[in-house]
């Protein structure tokens, strides 16, 4: 005991000296020290970190008898680093002052070597702990859900598919929510920064990464690179007008750092450009012109980013064009066009402008001669309109009644409510803790606003895991569907609803509320190559139908009005492609719905215009443009055309005239073209 305790004290203080100096010595043995594809051993490894995508190597060392060390100064962030030299992967691990021990490990797979004794290493060890857990618990899933099978569907694979499908994709969605409590417990790391940027960046939409994950990080934390870089990286993932813009840096002429975020307060137009660029060196005379008018008017500047490579040439054309007005700063990266900030900006030609507010935020691209005096003008008169901002998320529209769980889940449901009561009381613990260890003065500082905030973006953070974990475990239940279309789908990058509907149990799999979220998804999606939302279609004899029902061939879906004259010559038009196809009925039909709120007047304009036909579908549901079916296809004008293939997925969105006529008719006599173009984003 005495010998533990005494390793414990010389541990503590050869580490406690490391973080006075910065010094960090790490230390790693292998098990086994051959490749993994050739019997060869390994005789040097190699310390290296990624800088700009590519993988830079900083020092080496010699493996004897399997052991190797590293020493050297840490740099001052915390950053990741690699282990190299082997022929399948690497060992991932943060650099940072002390001893970082690499418990022994199998070189043949290095990837799953754990790294210990120092802060940031200690933290990632217990992320791969949980994940470890999180592996074990998946395989305790999996095995349940085969026990509850009769022995002939167990040895079925066909009939076990569904079944292990659902667990597979609660599995992975359970994972997520493990990460994101574990981000929630571990923000005094850095390392939750690198567990958002690989783990959850893209799980979420870029405003619930904006105004949740990066508010969520305390204000020590922030300074740390990485918070900048996924900043950047969620405000890039979204950039619109009325976004915040991604901050850019770059060195000026005289070899100083200037950032757009020092420029904060002005309106600040950022300029792309190249000295080579002949349109950038025209617009020249223009900016001049908006510095000079516009000085002591508003607080406008301009920041000139220049894609050049060389520095001769990027300060040569600023001195030989006299761009030295005192409002106009300059910065490079001189990376050409591999520059980062470039990239995040879309910048794939020159020039390429971007008006930003004194707060920030977007206010117009690709300004340029007369559209940006005229646009720093109604600034200037007080003429601009700012764009609000859009709030934390846009519900679909598809659930606009209270949520109505069928009676056997009415105990599950309110269950789930009780996480609200959750939130709050995290909340309130977590600012009364703040105000106990750093006083309530600290409060009303910047900083003290920035972990007041933090507080409360964490609790929301641990409230969609607890919402979302509590429904994989009860996907089973019609409940499941109906709170993630309702409460979770609005939440996550689109590209997961998919993962939502497929953790959907196969006993509830049939249910509306299944179909429902299905729908939702599909709409989100909705784009070339993709599966058609199904519709409910309520026809003009008072009947209904689905529109999955005409799978099997190809379907024309209308949207429409009787109001409309151009909706009245497309029905004329639709009407002959009607008469030219009726004998290829087994191959293609057609499917009108109307957004007439007024029953009659549609069947009367039906009638009038000659459509009612045998085979053609009329439907409306009295809605008008609230109609379901309308919202899931995004109709924002009518006519509008959506042509679907057999299987239900989407050939076309924006067809309409004769030239909607002609694709059909070419598609019917065999001219399957569009089978070779992909989904397009």
């Amino acid at each position: 005991m005495k010998k533990e305790l005494l390793c414990l004290f010389m541990f503590c203080g050869s580490y406690a000296v490391a973080q006075q100096n910065n010094h960090y010595v790490i230390s790693g043995s292998m098990r086994i020290d051959s490749l993994r594809y050739t019997p060869e051993r390994i005789k040097k490894v190699y310390l290296a970190r990624e800088v700009d995508g590519q993988n830079v190597v900083v020092d080496s060392a010699m493996v004897e008898k399997g052991s190797f060390r590293f020493e050297g100064v840490a740099p001052a962030a915390v950053e990741p680093y690699h282990i190299t030299g082997f022929d399948n992967g690497s060992v991932q691990f943060f650099l940072e002052p002390g001893t970082i021990e690499i418990v022994p490990f199998d070189a043949r797979f290095p990837v799953g070597a754990h790294v210990k004794g120092t802060p940031a290493n200690e933290v990632l060890y217990a992320y791969k702990k949980q994940e470890g857990e999180n592996g074990d618990l998946a395989k305790k899933r999996m095995d349940k859900a085969l026990a509850a099978l009769p022995e002939a569907q167990r040895n079925d694979d066909k009939a076990f598919y569904p079944y292990q499908r659902a667990v597979y994709y609660v599995n992975s969605l359970s994972h997520r929510t493990s990460a994101m409590r574990f981000v929630t417990q571990h923000l005094d790391s850095p390392v939750a920064l690198y567990i958002i940027k690989y783990d959850l960046l893209r799980f979420f939409t870029p405003q619930v990464l904006e105004e949740v994950y990066l508010k969520s990080v305390p204000s020590e934390l922030r300074k740390h690179p990485m918070y900048r870089e996924l900043t950047n990286l969620v405000r890039a993932a979204n950039l619109e007008v009325g976004k915040p813009a991604p901050d850019i840096s770059g060195k000026t002429p005289d070899d100083k750092s200037l950032s757009l975020s020092d420029l904060k307060g002005k309106y600040v137009l950022i300029d792309f450009w190249a000295s080579w660029c002949g349109p950038c060196r025209r617009e020249f005379p223009v900016i001049k012109q908006a510095l000079e008018e516009f000085n002591g008017k508003i607080p406008f500047t301009v920041l000139s980013y220049s894609i050049d490579s060389k520095k001769k040439d990027w300060v040569d054309c600023i001195q030989r064009n006299s761009l030295t007005h005192a409002n106009w700063y300059h910065i490079s990266t001189l990376q050409g066009w591999g520059s980062s900030d470039a990239k995040l900006y879309n910048v794939e030609a020159v020039p390429r402008t971007v008006l930003i507010s004194p707060e920030g935020d977007i206010m117009a691209f690709d300004l340029r001669g007369e559209q940006l005096i005229a646009a720093l003008r109604k600034i200037s008169s007080g003429e601009w309109k700012p764009i609000s901002k859009p709030t934390i998320v846009a519900d679909n529209g598809l659930l606009t009644e209270d949520v109505k769980p069928d009676a056997a889940d009415q105990q599950t449901y309110q269950d789930y409510l009780a996480f609200d009561k959750v939130k709050e009381q995290q909340i309130a613990q977590g600012i009364e803790k703040l105000r106990n260890t750093k006083g309530e003065a600290y409060l009303n500082t910047k900083d003290g606003e920035i972990d007041r905030t933090s507080v409360e973006k964490i609790a929301e953070i641990n409230y969609m895991a607890n919402r979302l974990h509590f429904l994989l475990e009860h996907n089973d239940t019609p409940l499941m569907p109906l709170l993630m279309q309702r409460d979770i789908l609005k939440l996550f990058n689109k590209e997961y609803g998919r993962q939502f509907v497929a953790a959907v149990a196969p006993s509830v799999l049939q249910h509306p509320n299944t179909r429902s979220l299905e729908n939702s998804v599909r709409s989100l999606n909705l784009m070339q190559g993709n599966d058609a939302p199904d519709i409910n279609l309520q026809l003009a004899d008072g009947t209904e139908k689905r529109l999955s029902s005409c799978l099997g061939k190809y379907v024309l879906l209308s949207f429409w009005e009787s109001g409309s004259a151009s909706c009245k010559e497309e029905m004329a038009r639709l009407k002959k492609l009607y008469g030219e196809t009726k004998a290829q009925k087994d191959k293609f039909t057609m499917v009108s719905c109307s957004l007439d709120s007024d029953l009659t007047k549609w069947k009367n304009a039906m009638k009038s215009l000659g459509i009612n036909r045998e085979g053609w579908l009329q439907a409306c549901d009295g809605k008008g443009v609230q109609s379901i079916s309308a919202r899931l296809f995004h109709v924002k004008d009518v006519p509008q055309h959506v042509l679907i293939d057999p299987e239900g997925k989407v050939i076309s969105l924006t067809l309409r005239g004769d030239e909607l006529l002609m694709r059909v008719k070419q598609i019917l006599s065999g001219d399957l073209y569009y089978q070779n173009e992909g989904g397009k984003k």
